[in-house]
């Protein structure tokens, strides 16, 4: 009876004991399997957006062309047309009365407070999007208040139906003003806040000689040469700044950079330069530049509000030289800007008003090409433009080429620093 009793408990036992070792298993088995993650496999392309302006033999606007039309080459290759757009911005003038201005008709836009990451918050649909810039880190009061003047005259009688106007200023700071809006009152009410004090004025500083320099009463004359490159690089870096907001609508946008000139130190500007180019480019964006000195004149001596000149220049000739070499130098730079996105610059002229008829005749009717290169190298190479149509009596007006993206192996060390502050930032 014990012994039976034993085997008994010890069969329970056993019995027991494998039950509790297969258990793990059993659930292992039991459990459902996650079904693996799907491979994704990310393409990234860049489109090429090409402006074109196409005329008759007596300046006609050409409204009827299509896609087909078109031919589009790059370096001499030619590109497929992916996408096509005609803008009409005219239109709206013929369907309502003819009036000079508008104000109130359009909600105001949320463009350039937006996130950069965000959708465009504006219906720009032929529309004209033109944008003022007024760089006052180096005007003086004059230049200020001709900047000023000439855009409240433009608000306040050619502004048209269609026009969109946004301001930015570049002071101490960049500052958005006014988002893109067609009130013609809070249009005039924000440039009347711009005051002759709001400038720097301060101008581009010495290279070390004192020859042909103002005399201070300073034992020596500083070089400011690192001042000089630090200023232009912000000028540049403030508009590439702007084109990054700017870039979320495919429409021409239009900017007039109010402007005293930026002049360059040699090489030391050119990645600046060439970065806000390309972001120009890419952006869709075409810079009118202004210079607002005007018409100069450069006496031997100075001008009347600068002290007599050191040394022997203003005897010689070299001072009045050396003023026509800064200038052109200072131009150079604002005339680059327009010439590679496609707009147009207005020097040696007390009329500030051709500017803005410019950006009207331009952006009244435009066709929109877009294209995706075949040439894949991300070498930030300039590549050349050329736009053919299938009647040789039509003259085109398009910008001539455009800066390609650049990989980390084709950045030189400039770029790379550059890349690396824009990451920080």
């Amino acid at each position: 009876m014990t012994i039976e009793r034993i085997n008994k408990n010890l069969a329970a036992f056993l019995m027991a004991g494998l039950l509790f070792e297969t258990a793990p298993s059993l659930t292992a088995q039991q459990a459902p399997q996650m079904p693996a993650a799907p491979s994704r496999i990310s393409v990234t392309t860049e489109l090429v957006l090409v402006n074109v302006v196409a005329r008759d033999k007596k300046g006609n606007l050409i409204r009827d062309l299509k896609k087909e039309d078109f031919t589009l080459l790059e370096d001499g290759k030619k590109q497929e047309i992916s996408t096509f757009d005609f803008e009409n911005v005219d239109a709206p003038l013929s369907a309502g009365p003819a009036e000079a201005t508008v104000s109130g008709s359009a909600p105001e836009g949320n463009l350039l407070r937006a996130p950069q990451k965000g959708p465009a918050l504006l219906d720009a649909r032929d529309r004209r999007l033109m944008l003022f810039f007024f760089d006052f880190s180096a005007m003086d009061p004059e230049q200020i208040d001709r900047a000023v003047d000439a855009a409240k005259s433009f608000v306040s009688t050619k502004m048209q139906p269609a026009d969109l106007v946004a301001l930015v200023s570049l002071a101490t700071n960049l500052h958005v003003d006014l988002d893109f809006t067609d009130n013609r009152e809070k249009l005039l009410s924000a440039l009347s806040s711009y005051t002759s004090g709001q400038g720097q004025g301060f101008d581009n500083g010495s290279t070390g000689s004192a020859e042909g320099t103002a005399e201070t009463g300073g034992s020596f004359t500083a070089d400011d040469t690192d001042y000089n490159t630090f200023s232009a690089d912000r000028k540049l870096l403030a508009l590439a700044s702007i084109m990054q907001a700017l870039g979320k609508l495919s429409q021409k946008k239009s900017l007039i950079y109010f402007s005293n000139g930026i002049s360059q130190s040699g090489m030391d500007n050119q990645t600046a330069l060439r970065t806000a180019t390309a972001a120009a480019v890419k952006a869709n964006v075409s810079i009118y530049s202004m210079d607002l000195r005007g018409l100069q004149a450069f006496p031997p001596g100075g001008e009347a509000q600068s002290a007599s000149l050191h040394g022997q220049s203003a005897y010689s000739g070299q001072s009045v030289l050396n003023d026509l070499n800064n200038n052109a130098a200072s131009q150079e730079t604002l005339a680059t800007l327009s010439s590679d996105t496609g707009g147009k610059s207005f020097f040696d002229s007390n009329d500030f008003s051709g500017v803005f008829s410019q950006v009207q005749k331009d952006t009244s009717a435009y066709y929109v090409l877009g294209f995706v290169s075949n040439n894949s190298a991300k070498d930030g190479r300039y590549r050349h433009l050329k736009v053919q149509v299938n009647r040789p009596d039509l003259k085109l007006d398009y910008r001539s080429g455009y800066y390609a993206d650049r990989d980390f192996e084709h950045l030189n060390k400039a770029d790379r620093e550059q890349q690396l502050d824009d990451e920080l930032a």
